[in-house]
């Protein structure tokens, strides 16, 4: 290996090392309408469900596969709908993000586009929404393929029926507002 190669490995392997860190972190979301944000204020991420008055609220909870994706699973043995949930992210925890649901509706939140270098999204059935640049199929969905800034976190989101909706890195809130 030349010395430059081998210097990019270590650095690699180092990085994949530290406490809390993580080079790709993939999410199997499963059904339901979840929002995803970025946090710095925790150590990797978190997940949870949201309550939606005059709906039952399930427990969510994350399960490490061998693969080493983290599926969302959902407690709804009492609830009869979709959860509605939230997961928080640090954007130092990984500089690969991947997020797969099969159907429903993912919010990606102004704090999340900020620190997003690109975007790769993918849409079955259904439609992304929020930036420009989007393919829209009649029959086939959506897909975007969008470099936001040179560094950052990368994203690949794929979700079989239902609706991506990516706020615009304008209408970020400030911390105190809940989305």
């Amino acid at each position: 290996m030349k010395p430059t190669t081998s210097a990019a490995l270590a650095g690699l392997i180092s990085a994949a090392a530290l406490p809390g860190s993580a080079l790709a972190v993939t999410f199997e979301l499963g059904r339901g309408h979840f929002v995803i944000r970025m946090d710095d204020t925790i150590d990797t991420f978190h997940v949870a469900a949201l309550e939606v008055p005059g709906t039952c609220t399930p427990a969510l909870t994350a399960v490490r596969r061998d693969s080493g994706a983290y599926e969302i699973q959902v407690d709804a043995a009492q609830c009869r709908h979709d959860p509605y949930g939230e997961l928080r992210l640090n954007p130092a925890w990984s500089s690969t993000l991947t997020v797969n649901m099969a159907a429903g509706q993912i919010d990606f939140t102004g704090s999340t586009m900020q620190q997003l270098a690109s975007i790769h999204a993918r849409v079955g059935i259904g439609d992304i929404f929020g930036l420009p640049g989007v393919r829209r199929s009649w029959l086939f969905g959506a897909e975007l393929d969008s470099q936001l800034k040179p560094d950052g976190v990368a994203l690949r989101t794929q979700l079989g029926a239902g609706q991506i909706s990516l706020a615009p890195v304008a209408a970020a809130r400030t911390p105190a507002s809940r989305y």
